[in-house]
């Protein structure tokens, strides 16, 4: 029972040496996350309360091998449900004929999470994942997978240079080392653009 404790963070592995836990009482306490092995290898655990905390995000793995868990409350945590979701929402899809595993669980927005369509979701699948370019990492914008560009690059895939699109006149494009903003370098001074 540690339940009303004002528990806002959880660490990894916290339970791992507990294989003889069955009941774990979280409920109206302050947890904003889940990280991934947070509740693992706990093989003997049947009910898990977490309802009434602050969780919005469920790291993949968060969950891992419980596999006598017959009950996961969830109710009153405003779950974010964007392509962060994706590994919670796959893992109670493939426990959906357990006993009340998911059924409480709800994005911020009230829709339940079991019922997120795999249509809009499966773009979020790691595997979909686009090739970004130039150090550029893939991540996700709502439900759409995106490329993440840094320094000079930009672009759909981070392949285009600012300059390419920066029109300095009759200068030459040079891209600020400190920001990554494109700047025109005419003669030996920098400015927007380079008149005649």
């Amino acid at each position: 029972h540690l339940h009303q404790n004002e528990i806002s963070t959880i660490e990894p592995l916290t339970f791992v040496d507990l294989p003889s836990l069955r009941y774990l009482y979280l409920y109206n306490n302050k947890i904003r996350s889940l990280e991934s092995n947070t509740f693992i290898n706990m093989t003997n655990l049947y009910q898990l309360y977490l309802y009434g905390n602050n969780i919005s995000h469920i790291e993949e793995h968060a969950f891992g091998k419980l596999t006598s868990l017959t009950l996961l409350n969830l109710l009153g945590n405003p779950l974010n449900c964007d392509c962060s979701i994706f590994a919670f929402w796959s893992w109670l899809i493939e426990r959906s004929s357990i006993y009340d595993i998911g059924s409480t669980a709800r994005c911020s927005n009230g829709t339940l999470v079991k019922s997120l369509q795999p249509a809009v979701l499966d773009t979020c699948h790691p595997d979909n994942c686009l090739q970004c370019f130039n150090g550029g990492k893939c991540g996700a914008m709502g439900y759409t997978l995106i490329c993440d560009c840094i320094g000079q690059w930009t672009g759909t895939f981070c392949q285009e240079s600012q300059c390419t699109s920066h029109d300095c006149g009759f200068g030459d494009c040079y891209i600020e080392p400190v920001n990554g903003t494109a700047q025109c370098l005419c003669d030996d001074r920098y400015i927007n653009f380079c008149p005649v």
